[in-house]
């Protein structure tokens, strides 16, 4: 698999645009209109969801690249004007999605609306929104693994090789696996949500576990290969984050539930046929 040697897709003036950042945004625009599509087939407010949808953007960024200058805050203590450029990368999914989470918490309790009900909606498309934009890693050379001469291999340039394998050529490309699995989880979450009013296996807030617990297993299996890991004590942050994830995802389909065991099942599913209506 080739990579793209110029970071840059083009130029306005003196602002470069980089593939990063296209990347990035598509999988933005993906993620809304699908998100946007399951909450019109559920029959819940589509308003809602674009007055929310900037909201937990803005709020994702920000707990991305935050996350990622406090796992380098020496390197960025050093370079203080570095620390917003993120024309070059630097973005953690696992800070996203805190940031996003949060956000949804607060913009739901505001109006008054489930805020499981929404962020079931939204994992489909941010697991969408992942897929897309994991290939600007491909554009920056980065989040590869170890060598490998697999047929579907990318090259990385030698500024951009690890010093143990400078001599190494061609790695696996993590980003690419991830991205893979990432786009048949949103497609499998996509179906769910379209279930979870017909199917009494199916509660409230279980789309969103299953999307934690399966990202996070996902993550925990492609980080071991990859060689750029940024490290909390003697594990890359990415094992810390990934194993909440899975405890989180898991903690929350029991208690959705024990929740809905309270309320009895038949009332959960007309209750959600009805907001359907």
């Amino acid at each position: 698999m080739p990579v793209l040697h110029d970071p840059t897709a083009f130029s306005l003036g003196p602002l470069d645009v980089r593939w990063y950042a296209l990347f990035i945004l598509t999988g933005i625009f993906a993620a809304i209109g699908l998100c946007s599509w399951l909450a019109e087939r559920r029959g819940l407010d589509g308003e809602f969801l674009l007055d929310l949808a900037p909201i937990v953007v803005i709020a994702a960024l920000i707990g991305a690249r935050a996350y990622y200058l406090l796992l380098k805050w020496e390197y960025y203590l050093d370079h203080p004007m570095k620390a917003i450029n993120v024309r070059l990368g630097g973005m953690t999914i696992h800070g996203g999605i805190v940031g996003g989470v949060l956000a949804v918490v607060w913009y739901t309790r505001r109006h008054n609306q489930p805020f499981l009900r929404w962020t079931d909606i939204a994992a489909p498309g941010l697991a969408l929104g992942q897929a897309i934009g994991r290939w600007g890693n491909w554009a920056n050379q980065e989040a590869f693994g170890t060598p490998t001469d697999l047929p579907w291999a990318v090259t990385i340039d030698p500024e951009n090789r690890p010093d143990e394998y400078a001599d190494v050529t061609t790695f696996h490309p993590a980003f690419l696996y991830e991205s893979t699995f990432n786009l048949i989880n949103a497609i499998v979450l996509s179906w769910l949500v379209l279930q979870v009013p017909k199917r009494g296996w199916l509660h409230t807030g279980d789309v969103t576990g299953i999307y934690l617990i399966a990202y996070g297993v996902a993550r925990l299996i492609i980080e071991r290969i990859r060689t750029d890991s940024l490290m909390i004590g003697p594990w890359p942050a990415a094992y810390w984050l990934s194993m909440a994830l899975i405890l989180a995802g898991t903690g929350l389909m029991l208690t959705a539930r024990w929740r809905d065991d309270r309320v009895g099942s038949a009332s959960r599913i007309e209750e959600e046929r009805t907001s359907m209506l």
